[in-house]
Order: structure tokens, then C-alpha cells, then sequence
């Protein structure tokens, strides 16, 4: 079979990244300023890469960054594909991040660690719903681009939850492990039935301070 190369992005900054609000599925935000300047930046470095298709989440954040790419892409196709929406958050949706709502997502780690992929908060998915939705995201792409390259532009959480999926050496119990900074790339190879990663969460194109990561979600 002929290896496939997935280059898997996060979406640059929102206000409500910056201000430290929860997003999720249910929040359609845009690009803010430093977000516009990350994604031009992605698109910079990503502008030799031969791309064969581009896939993204339809939420705008999403969808600008992977627009952003594609014009150093003339003639590639941008594909919205909805398996690839962040992780519904339910009731936390547009709640800003304070030190009840931290006491709440501790509580819910907490669960994750032990186990309880199953769990979802009220109106939100569980990690086994975003993994699932993750997976069938993967087999659309492979099915249509075996051997070729593709750009997959998609969300923090909804990234760790792939990435722990894909690698081996990771699975769910890891996924905190694997950092999503704002325009993070990541860059898969598919060959012989599984994949190996050959960048994880790489932000040379950026500043230091261009630079944003969240750590719970």
C-alpha cells in the first residue's frame, strides 16, 4: 500500500483562546489578529509541501486557517468535513475559565484518568464519541487519497484525542501528553497499517509569543 502523509494543524487564536473561554463545537468563533499573523505564518511554512487535498472542521476558526494555507495552494481543494468539529463541550460552552470551572474540569481529568472515556459532561460528548467521530474522519481521508499528501486542519482537544488514537506508543491514557499550541503542526506518515509521527505539535514558524497553549483543553 503507498504511503500516505497527513499533516494535521490546529486552528490559530480566537479572542476566546486568549481570554480563556471554552469553545468547543457549539461556539463558531473567528480568527483574532494574532491568530490571522499565526495562520499566515503555517501557511509561509507549509507553502512547499505538494499537497493533493486539504480537509477542514466547517467552524470558522478552522476553515479561515485552512483557507489561509490553501492560497499558497493554487487549484487544491479545501474539503469541510463535520467529523473533524472540536469536541462538544455541553454546558461549558462560552463559560470562561475560572477557578469553579477549573475545579470542574479537574474533577473531570480525574475521570479520564481513571478510565471513564465514556463520560460526558451535560449536552457534550465523551472521549469515545470524539475518537470515533476522529476515526471515521482518518478512513473518509485514506480512502480517497491512499498515497498522497493532505493537509487536515482541526481543533485542540478533538487533536489530542486523534493523535493519542493513531500513535501506538500513546492511546487515550497519554493524549495529555500530546501539546496543541495554536497552528501546532503535526506531521503523520500511513504505511503498512499504521502511523508514525515525524513532527508533533512543531511551532518553528511562529515567535515565541505568537504562540498559544491550552492545557486542559
Amino acid at each position: 500500500m503507498p504511503e500516505t502523509t497527513l499533516y494535521l494543524v490546529r486552528h490559530g487564536e480566537t479572542d476566546y483562546n486568549r481570554h480563556h473561554v471554552v469553545q468547543g463545537r457549539g461556539v463558531d468563533s473567528v480568527l483574532n489578529e494574532m491568530g490571522r499573523a499565526q495562520a499566515a505564518a503555517v501557511a509561509r511554512r507549509l507553502a512547499e509541501v505538494p499537497f493533493d487535498a486539504m480537509y477542514t472542521s466547517p467552524l470558522r476558526r478552522a476553515a479561515e486557517t485552512a483557507e489561509t494555507i490553501a492560497r499558497e495552494h493554487n487549484g487544491v481543494p479545501i474539503h469541510r468535513l463535520a467529523y473533524l468539529e472540536e469536541m462538544a463541550w455541553g454546558v461549558y460552552e462560552g463559560v470562561p475559565f475560572s477557578p469553579a470551572l477549573r475545579k470542574e474540569f479537574e474533577g473531570l481529568m480525574a475521570r479520564w484518568h481513571n478510565g471513564e472515556y465514556g463520560y460526558r459532561v451535560e449536552g457534550g460528548e465523551s472521549i469515545y464519541d470524539v475518537q470515533e467521530r476522529g476515526r471515521q474522519a482518518i478512513r473518509y481521508i485514506l480512502d480517497r487519497h491512499a498515497g498522497e499528501t493532505v493537509l487536515v486542519v482541526t481543533h485542540g482537544r478533538y487533536l489530542r484525542i486523534l493523535l493519542a488514537t493513531l500513535l501506538e506508543e500513546y492511546g487515550l491514557e497519554r493524549m495529555e501528553e500530546i501539546p496543541h499550541s495554536n497552528t501546532g503542526v503535526n506531521a503523520l506518515r500511513y504505511r503498512n497499517g499504521r502511523f508514525e509521527a515525524d513532527l508533533l505539535n512543531c511551532t518553528a514558524h511562529l515567535d515565541a509569543s505568537a504562540s498559544t497553549l491550552t492545557s486542559y483543553l
